[in-house]
């Protein structure tokens, strides 16, 4: 089917952007190293600190999976949980230029 992309937009709590974009960046780490990952990209909201959008790429859904059920992945939903964090998700379909 092709490529899928994954757009997660994260608002850390007051005072807490810190432990978030610690937890995101040992996401990000684990990521790097999972096959089908061809994309993560940690980005803040410039006009709203602890803010993020991440930016993601996997080969195949079967990739956006195995990245869900990671021992990575499970660390990082503990974090959420423990910041106070719900994640809004978006899938997409990358367009490629024709």
């Amino acid at each position: 089917m092709g490529a899928t992309g994954v757009l997660a937009t994260l608002v850390s709590p007051e005072g807490l952007r810190a432990q978030t974009l610690a937890a995101l960046q040992a996401l990000e780490a684990a990521a790097a190293d999972e096959p089908g990952t061809t994309l993560f990209s940690i980005n803040e909201h410039r006009d709203e600190p602890g803010t993020f959008s991440v930016f993601e790429r996997y080969e195949s859904d079967a990739a956006v999976e195995a990245h869900r059920r990671s021992p990575a992945m499970q660390s990082f939903r503990e974090a959420l949980v423990a910041l106070g964090i719900r994640p809004t998700l978006t899938f997409t379909r990358p367009i490629d230029p024709t």
